[in-house]
């Protein structure tokens, strides 16, 4: 049964709802910014949409180097169809997919701890839990800065994620693209949020979303700002509005920081892609390591070494082999990775 890409979108839509039981106004925003025919990979095993997943590209700043990775995002099977290993397949081919198109690394974020040792099975692609934040809260302070003024405006302009992109340098980071920042400003909008702008003599200074989550705190969805003067002026503006007497921020950290909390997970995609890119940043890095249990994309399977500023394959047996996921988070979980604007929360 051929099913246009209109009917696959909408079968796609009624899914997403039956499964996440999200109201019709964020799923607007989801299919009209996010969602792209080529981008959603499907079961129908007798015809409907009864499985999808959309595998969303982003942009990966990664020790100096820019990565192709893919975001899988929306995972979801029709109750009836469960546990008969269509997410497997879903995921296998969101896999190759990236695979074939260049991709360096995978990405997801899970919804429960659960599903992230769901993720972390073979079958399911061998993530691993590679980022993590840790919660702060920032107090009104009575040294605010006059020249900076802070708004809600109405309206978006394009000058906005132009300001993003210019001062969104860092050094690991998963950088949304023009449309994905547009959405996270319209949900954030959607939920009753806070988009703000700050300016210093007419000039952008800052942007932030910020939300009222459900035990009553005013939560950073997100923030960017060019200085502590311009956050404590957005602080004063949230608790002003809100009642609030402080504002939260879940913060990117390394795993090994006390109070970190588990995040996204991610697992290599192209291994030799993956280690050419770390030597290229540190031409005298030496390691030995083995990959196994790729299940979705065996080819990377194998033991390597990188010395002498080269990386080449070899079938000397490693003391450390690793999983996909488990190379993903060998390098990623030590650095302070930004994940943001991914409408998870």
């Amino acid at each position: 049964m051929l099913l246009s890409p209109e009917e696959l979108k909408q079968q796609t839509r009624d899914l997403w709802k039956n499964c996440f039981h999200e109201n019709d106004d964020f799923l607007d925003i989801y299919f009209e910014d996010k969602y792209r025919p080529g981008r959603n990979i499907t079961a129908r095993p007798y015809g409907d949409v009864v499985a999808a997943a959309q595998l969303l590209p982003y942009r990966m700043t990664f020790y100096g180097n820019v990565l192709y990775t893919g975001y899988v995002s929306g995972l979801c099977v029709h109750p009836d169809f469960r546990r008969r290993g269509l997410s497997s397949q879903i995921l296998y081919q969101a896999h190759r997919d990236l695979y074939r198109q260049g991709g360096t690394l995978s990405f997801l974020i899970p919804g429960s701890e659960d599903l992230r040792r769901f993720y972390e099975d073979k079958d399911h692609g061998a993530y691993w839990t590679s980022t993590y934040r840790m919660e702060v809260s920032f107090t009104a302070g009575d040294d605010l800065d006059d020249s900076v003024t802070v708004e809600r405006p109405e309206e978006w302009g394009e000058d906005l994620y132009v300001y993003f992109r210019r001062n969104t340098g860092y050094d690991f980071m998963f950088h949304p693209s023009h449309d994905d920042f547009f959405a996270a400003l319209s949900v954030c909008d959607l939920e009753d949020g806070y988009v703000l702008v700050a300016r210093r003599r007419q000039h952008i200074a800052g942007i932030c979303l910020a939300v009222r989550e459900a035990d009553g705190r005013i939560f950073f969805r997100s923030q960017l700002v060019a200085d502590e003067k311009v956050r404590h002026s957005f602080v004063s503006y949230l608790c002003a509005q809100t009642g609030a007497d402080k504002v939260y921020a879940r913060v990117p950290v390394p795993g090994s920081t006390k109070q970190a909390v588990p995040y996204a997970m991610a697992r290599v995609i192209n291994v030799e892609k993956f280690l050419r890119s770390v030597l290229r940043a540190y031409p005298g890095f030496q390691i030995h390591i083995g990959v196994d249990g790729d299940m979705h994309i065996p080819e990377n399977n194998g033991y390597y070494i990188i010395e002498d500023g080269k990386l080449r394959i070899t079938d000397r047996q490693p003391d450390t082999v690793v999983t996909p996921g488990g190379l993903a988070a060998l390098f990623l979980s030590a650095q302070p990775t930004y994940v943001e604007m991914m409408l998870d929360e």
